[in-house]
């Protein structure tokens, strides 16, 4: 069925482009903050750098920057993901979607954004009007503040897949990931109550360099700044397990808004099946 879904709407684009970019909801994540596990950096003393804290660099001060400005004046918002619905129908029990990266204009109020660069988490969400769309895999969480809420209905969650995610310039190489929020009216005009959440196995943690240029921990491997990775200054463990690997859950809470598209974008993958 999305192979068919795609191909359809592919041809809509070519034969009535300004149909086409009717048919293509989007929403871009304007609010972003990481819930689980926190990171701890070994700078003098140990520090909680996941909020605000003594060192004045916090992750999600960096994440929440990148979100709503544009740091190098490019014209650009510094980190912008959209979620995209091909299209929105919020009385289905499934709609085609994907996730991924986009460039979007500056500054935030009233920005518009070209296509997802790199498609993500592609095929048919899961949509309820009853339960929980998404929420943390049992016995995962480690009891932070704030902490993680949940997706309530009405709602959907995305398929399960690999995602790529730039935390405020720690790149986070998520496996088993999932996107899931409320929908805000009907038809929905923003998202809240978003939960992104994935693995981060401790092999893969322990390849990830941080990037020199950022302030504290940068050129540190991604483990050093998890709990019960090696170097890391807590004195807990957030190390959990997926399917006999011992990595990190990541959970992170997100609002969206829904954005207007520069250019229809809905042939970019042709005729080929996103999943």
């Amino acid at each position: 069925m999305p192979h068919l879904t795609r191909a359809l709407l592919a041809f809509t684009a070519l034969t009535c482009p300004l149909l086409a970019a009717a048919q293509d909801d989007r929403f871009r994540i304007n609010d972003m903050a990481l819930r689980d596990p926190h990171v701890f950096v070994d700078f003098i003393s140990c520090f909680d750098v996941t909020d605000d804290n003594p060192l004045g660099y916090s992750v999600n001060g960096e994440l929440q920057a990148a979100i709503q400005s544009d740091g190098d004046g490019d014209g650009l918002l510094d980190f912008s993901s959209l979620i995209e619905f091909l299209p929105l129908d919020q009385n289905q029990s499934a709609n085609l979607m994907e996730t991924g990266p986009a460039d979007c204009s500056a500054p935030m109020a009233g920005t518009q954004c070209g296509p997802i660069s790199q498609s993500q988490l592609a095929g048919d969400a899961t949509l309820s009007s009853s339960i929980t769309c998404l929420s943390a895999e049992p016995g995962s969480l480690h009891g932070y503040v704030p902490a993680l809420v949940d997706s309530e209905a009405p709602c959907f969650a995305s398929p399960t897949g690999a995602l790529t995610l730039d935390l405020g310039g720690i790149p986070l190489p998520l496996q088993a990931a999932r996107v899931g929020a409320r929908f805000v009216d009907s038809p929905a005009s923003s998202l809240d109550l978003g939960v992104m959440r994935g693995f981060v196995s401790e092999t893969d943690a322990d390849n990830t360099i941080l990037p020199a240029g950022l302030p504290i921990i940068g050129g540190l491997p991604l483990s050093a700044l998890l709990p019960g990775g090696t170097g890391n200054c807590a004195a807990h463990d957030d190390r959990d397990m997926l399917e006999g690997v011992r990595g990190w859950w990541f959970y992170l809470n997100f609002s969206a808004e829904r954005i207007q598209a520069l250019v229809p974008d809905v042939f970019r993958n042709g005729f080929e099946d996103p999943t």
